[in-house]
């Protein structure tokens, strides 16, 4: 791996994470194309991609989680807060993103088979297709005008068990999250929201349990500087990204992202058959 492969990937893979098109299914066929082996050799460099997402989605969403922890601490009985309000919405969002995490622990025992899944390039591009379904049925549907103080548990895990689906390889978590929350009638600067902070400890966890892989296959020191200057053009690249998604998604909608991963899928399966 070379330090243009690093940034290359680095960028692509928080680039597509963030925009909703499958930041996985991208690294597979670019760890493909460039010979990479990501998914041996680089463990290592898998792990601190996905923990580079995570930095930027907490940078990024900084003001929600020091509101959250607030709350919290005012829930709890301690700081000024407790005695000026009896109210706690982040409280509330911080358990309902608690509730849309659990499905992803009933993943776990399936991981090495979800994982396996990198090794075809055809089953990426056929997901990516998919996405891009996704990402068009989002689009046409009308955003509802629920906000936080509706969102019930069973709300919570329905969501969490779509980002649990959306862990295969070529499908993206945000895109289906944000489309499963607007069809439960939320509003679309809230599931955006909301996406975006529940892939926080998707994200960490995925780093820990890719760290833990790469502890395992055994981590080449050499190519350590290339890693971490991987990661940090990934988590440049990540912040950019969300903002401009955001952005994006309010003026343009999701039409054109589902355009562009029907072509990357088409190109996925299209490069399966050359190489």
């Amino acid at each position: 791996m070379t330090v243009g492969n690093a940034i290359t990937a680095g960028i692509i893979y928080a680039l597509t994470e963030l925009l909703g098109l499958s930041g996985s299914g991208h690294l597979a066929v670019v760890s493909k194309l460039f010979d990479l082996r990501i998914t041996e050799l680089h463990q290592l460099f898998r792990a601190l991609l996905e923990f580079s997402v995570m930095l930027a989605l907490l940078v990024v969403y900084r003001r929600d989680i020091a509101a959250m922890i607030r709350d919290t601490a005012g829930l709890t009985g301690f700081g000024k807060q407790a005695r000026k309000q009896q109210r706690f919405p982040e409280t509330r969002l911080l358990f309902m993103l608690a509730m849309a995490t659990l499905p992803l622990l009933i993943m776990l025992p399936f991981r090495r088979g979800y994982l396996s899944l990198w090794n075809s390039q055809t089953f990426v591009g056929a997901m990516l297709l998919l996405n891009g379904g996704v990402l068009a049925v989002c689009e046409r549907m009308l955003p509802g005008k629920k906000g936080l103080g509706k969102m019930s548990v069973p709300d919570a895990l329905i969501i969490g068990i779509c980002q649990a689906v959306a862990i295969i390889p070529g499908l993206s978590r945000l895109s289906v999250t944000v489309t499963c929350a607007t069809a439960e009638g939320f509003q679309k600067g809230y599931t955006i929201r909301f996406g975006m902070l529940m892939a926080i400890p998707a994200m960490f966890g995925a780093s820990i349990l890719s760290l833990a892989d790469a502890a395992m296959a055994g981590i080449d020191s050499q190519y350590l500087a290339v890693y971490f200057i991987g990661m940090g053009a990934s988590l440049i690249t990540g912040i950019i990204t969300i903002y401009g998604f955001r952005r994006l998604v309010h003026r343009r909608g999701y039409g054109g992202l589902a355009y562009y991963s029907w072509v990357a899928g088409m190109l996925a399966i299209i490069l399966a058959l050359i190489f």
